[in-house]
């Protein structure tokens, strides 16, 4: 969805692994062979309503990707300042930028979402450049 951003996150991974064996942190290194995603925090909320919220934590170009699991009713995401609302049922996956999105959740049931973002701190920490913002014709 957004290259630049995959490059500079691999960038920020592979930089943290080398500062970690600098500074004989073996179990950050371990950890670092052993992360799977391109992002750099990933999330599980179970059973939370989410009202109308920004993640001020989350890199301000990058995606966060909410995936929604397990049986519920009624699902719905709003994405306020963009005036779209969504079903969000078991199984929806959406992608938005989270820093500027303002966004909620709202559903009757269990419900669990798994989320993968990035934040700017590690990115800061490893002296990685900051991606450009995505522009539609960026989006693959």
């Amino acid at each position: 969805m957004h290259p630049e951003l995959y490059c500079a996150s691999v960038t920020m991974q592979i930089k943290l692994a080398r500062w970690a064996i600098d500074n004989s942190l073996d179990h950050i290194y371990t950890c670092m062979q052993l992360w799977a995603l391109v992002f750099n925090c990933t999330a599980v909320i179970c059973n939370r309503q989410c009202p109308l919220h920004r993640d001020p934590r989350s890199a301000p170009e990058g995606f966060d990707i909410m995936t929604s699991v397990s049986h519920y009713c009624g699902g719905l995401m709003t994405l306020s300042n963009l005036g779209i609302q969504l079903r969000y049922n078991s199984g929806a996956m959406v992608a938005c930028f989270g820093h500027i999105v303002r966004h909620s959740i709202t559903f009757t049931g269990d419900h669990i979402v798994w989320t993968w973002f990035m934040h700017d701190s590690l990115h800061n920490f490893m002296g990685t450049p900051r991606p450009q913002y995505v522009t539609y014709m960026d989006v693959y």
